[in-house]
């Protein structure tokens, strides 16, 4: 929701612009018609306030590109936390490109060389500033959007919607540039088709996230650090690892290792995301909550199982010195028949051995039947505080 509430915001101060412009035009068409002085004042004024509406739009539009391309961030909060943990950022250039274009437009002088039709002639170090930040909005979009899209390798619906938000932010600068700048220099006055198509570029953005947060629900591979201590656990790669235990609490912590010494990690999970991230410190890996009934975008449904099959193996796909944490296998039971578990298991020991990553998953053996757990087994290693009962050579390397 955040991420609508943003561009909701910059929906906003477009239609503030708009109507500003439009009533001091109504203003300054009225009784001032007779004073030529006055009727200049009030052209000035109306491009002044509309163009400050009009960056002030590309700050919050700038917002909305960072929030859509950065997993994790879905309240105020969660984006003031991340404008400081990475300060400075390409957020903070746009950001000031912005604010310095606006200083420029409340300090520049204008000479309204005709009313009938409407002439101005603007510095040319205006234009520049001006063309320089049109350029920065057409430009931070594509790069902010394309390398999170090459990163996920997202499917073609998501790279369509994609294209379809870059067009509208980067088409909406340039219209205002050609609509209040370049063609009132040579006094054509396009301003209303000029609106039309402005608001049409922002409806195009509004259809690219449509009914959900646009490019949230991908996981994208991040480290959570590169700690230059040694690592406490040492798996071979390519194999998936039961940890036989009662609460999960070593796989967790054999989890956070890995991450935490530049593996990439995806967790999913039983337990509320917030709480995960809070008591491990995890920030920056991806935690996909799996649930029947949560509605949050990170949520992963039990069933079907392929839910989960996909997630992990798009992951696998694309992240480098994977490790996925599977917290919840016990619910995936209960919530499907073994069968298409045991075929999980199957699909996801392929997966993980061509890509060379590791798949821990806790789980109590007590909560199912011998031959479930003979089956099982044969598809793993065993590890865990409780992995001794069932193979004596089972441990973890330190």
């Amino acid at each position: 929701m955040f991420q609508k509430h943003v561009l909701l915001f910059a929906v906003f101060l477009l239609i503030c612009a708009i109507a500003a412009n439009v009533l001091i035009t109504i203003y300054v068409t009225g009784p001032a018609q007779g004073d030529p002085a006055a009727l200049e004042e009030g052209i000035i004024l109306s491009k002044r306030v509309q163009a400050t509406f009009d960056y002030l739009f590309g700050i919050a539009i700038g917002a909305f590109i960072v929030v859509a391309t950065t997993p994790g961030l879905e309240s105020r909060q969660d984006f003031i936390r991340w404008m400081t943990n990475e300060f400075p950022n390409s957020y903070v250039f746009f950001v000031f490109v912005m604010v310095l274009t606006i200083l420029t437009i409340q300090i520049s002088q204008y000479r309204v060389m005709s009313t009938n039709p409407t002439i101005i002639a603007f510095e040319p170090y205006f234009l520049f500033v001006n063309g320089f930040a049109v350029a920065t909005v057409m430009l931070y979009a594509p790069y902010r959007f394309l390398t999170y899209v090459r990163r996920t390798k997202a499917g073609a619906r998501v790279r369509r919607d994609t294209y379809l938000i870059m067009f509208g932010i980067a088409g909406y600068p340039f219209s205002e540039l050609m609509f209040e700048v370049l063609l009132p220099n040579y006094g054509i006055d396009l301003r209303a088709p000029g609106f039309v198509l402005e608001m049409a570029l922002v409806g195009l953005i509004a259809f690219g996230i449509r009914e959900r947060s646009f490019l949230q629900e991908l996981v994208v591979p991040t480290a959570e650090a590169h700690l230059q201590t040694k690592p406490a656990y040492d798996l071979e790669r390519g194999y998936i690892y039961a940890i036989l235990e009662r609460d999960g609490s070593e796989a967790f912590e054999i989890f956070k290792d890995f991450v935490t010494h530049g593996a990439q990690g995806l967790c999913i999970t039983r337990r509320a995301p917030k709480t995960v991230m809070k008591d491990y410190r995890l920030e920056r890996t991806p935690i996909l909550w799996l649930s029947r009934t949560a509605s949050e975008k990170n949520a992963v449904r039990p069933s079907p199982p392929e839910n989960v099959a996909i997630a992990i193996e798009h992951f696998v796909d694309i992240g480098q010195n994977g490790v996925v944490l599977l917290d919840g296998f016990e619910y995936l039971i209960a919530h499907n028949d073994f069968s298409s578990i045991l075929a999980l298991l199957h699909d996801l020991s392929e997966k993980v051995s061509l890509q060379e990553a590791i798949l821990l998953l806790p789980f109590d053996p007590s909560t199912i039947g011998e031959r479930e757990f003979a089956l099982i087994r044969r598809e793993v290693k065993l590890l865990g505080p409780l992995a001794v009962e069932h193979d004596a050579g089972a441990k973890v390397v330190r």
